[in-house]
This record gives structure tokens, sequence and C-alpha cells, in this order.
């Protein structure tokens, strides 16, 4: 009696000694394919088929798992902006911080002219005019002081003026805008 195990055995040990080595790579190939679906794709499909029974159980009943949209002081980003804004009893304290650095860096102010206007319920504009004299290099050390002192305050304009081309003094006019949040009374 033949044992038909034993022949097939033997018969696949035959054939796999037939393929060579692009057989066997073709083999592997296939092995690792088998064990990528099984470990990356089937998971992915699981979890796109529970997302489109969770879409089909919204559109059946769209009133499900509605958010609260709550209003959090804490991430109120209008709250937080007005916050970082000085007040506006605090307006001459900033003028004469942009005048101290105006001395600072070596620049001659003649006069400050300044006016303020109400943008909303919470927020002032107050517009400073400073004519200067100077060397460019100390204008540019000026504002870039101010701006990096301050940053509350934007420079709106900027006109210089050279009296002849040898000249290294400078007359400028700057514009800053400074903005305050209006004291809650």
């Amino acid at each position: 009696m033949v044992n038909t195990r034993f022949l097939s055995h033997e018969l696949l040990q035959y054939k796999l000694r037939q393929l060579g080595w692009p057989g066997w790579l073709g083999l592997l190939l296939l092995l690792v394919s088998l064990l990528l679906m099984l470990v990356l794709v089937r998971p992915q499909l699981n979890k796109l088929e529970t997302l489109t029974a969770d879409i089909r159980e919204l559109k059946t009943n769209p009133n499900i798992n509605k958010l609260e949209i709550k209003a959090d002081n804490q991430f109120d980003i209008e709250q937080r902006f007005y916050a970082l804004l000085p007040q506006e009893n605090e307006a001459n304290n900033k003028v004469a911080e942009i005048l101290h650095a105006a001395t600072n860096a070596g620049i001659a102010t003649n006069k400050v002219e300044y006016s303020s206007q109400s943008l909303s319920a919470t927020l002032i504009k107050h517009q400073i005019r400073l004519p200067v004299q100077g060397s460019y290099v100390q204008i540019r050390q000026f504002i870039n002081a101010v701006l990096n002192s301050l940053p509350t305050v934007a420079l709106n304009d900027i006109s210089m003026k050279r009296e002849n081309i040898g000249s290294d003094l400078i007359e400028a006019n700057i514009q800053f805008t400074m903005y305050l949040r209006k004291r809650h009374e």
C-alpha cells in the first residue's frame, strides 16, 4: 500500500527544488504581501467600516452627539487681546517712554503732538507725531527701540529730509500709533 501523504510531500519538495531563486523570491514576496495585508490593511478596513457605520447612524439621527459650544473665558481671544493692551491712563507714561528712547538714541525732539480717537467701546487709538533731528542710524535705532519696547505701538509714517547731500543731519517726521484699552468705570 502506497502512502499518498508521503508521495504528495515528496512531490512538493521536488517542485520547490525546481523553482530556483526566482521562484523562491516570488513565494517570499507573496508571503510578505499577505502578512502586510493582515497587519496593515485589515485594521484600516475595520476602521473604515466603523466610520461608515457612524456616518450612516448620523445621517439617520442628525441630533446625536451634537457638540455644545460654550464661551470659555480662558480661550476668548478678544479678551486676551484687550488684556495685553495698556490702559488709557497709561498713555502719558508710554509717550514718556517714547521720548526717553529718543534721548537714548541721541535724537533731538522739538515737540510732540498727539491726538486721541476712540475706535470702539474698548479700544482707543493715540496718534503721536514727532519731528526729530539726527543721523539716519540714530533715527533707525530710535524706531527699533520704540517698536521693540512697546509692542502696542505701530509705526505709521516716516518722512525724512536732508538739507544738503554732505550733511549727516536728517530732519524726520515720525508718526506712531499707540493702541490702548478704555478703563471700565
